[in-house]
């Protein structure tokens, strides 16, 4: 626990590298448990970086050991974490308008639901205070860099999983 606590503990240099599968999950892991209602995580980064897997390590960790799979060409994939609470995985990259956010109702009833996003590519999105995650390929494709775009309300929030 303590090589994860010091992943976290200069969460304001806003910048993190990971060189391990394991410690990909748990440092997702970790993230999961400061999510609640309401709250919208983007995923950014290019093809094949592991925004998908870092998706799925917060939707097992919150649902259970469930198969997760690429919202890529639906969209959206729901998921259940408790009656009231739904997770909803969304990927974004083939959208081409702004209104089609709107017509697939990502932000209805956005107080029911953890939404994370991968592909946030419309401006309007960012107004919902999200938890900012820039994902890139480690030296050699050898683990990965994390970049963090964090508002004060989300750097109080990291900061309390230490």
């Amino acid at each position: 626990m303590d090589r994860l606590n010091q992943i976290l503990i200069d969460i304001d240099e806003k910048k993190k590298i990971i060189n391990s599968k394991l410690a990909t999950i748990n440092f997702f892991k970790l993230i999961s448990k400061t999510l609640k209602a309401g709250d919208i995580v983007f995923l950014q980064g290019a093809l094949g970086v592991g925004k998908t897997f870092c998706a799925s390590i917060i939707i097992k960790e919150l649902t259970g050991d469930i198969s997760v799979s690429s919202p890529t060409f639906n969209l959206v994939q729901t998921y259940y974490v408790k009656k009231k609470l739904e997770i909803w995985h969304c990927d974004f990259y083939r959208l081409n308008d702004p209104s089609e956010v709107n017509e697939i109702g990502v932000f209805d009833n956005i107080n029911e639901k953890i939404i994370l996003i991968e592909w946030p590519k419309f401006n309007h999105i960012f107004d919902f205070n999200p938890l900012i995650i820039e994902i890139e390929f480690g030296i050699k494709n050898n683990g990965r860099n994390f970049i963090f775009n964090l508002s004060p309300e989300w750097i109080e929030r990291m900061k309390y999983l230490i």
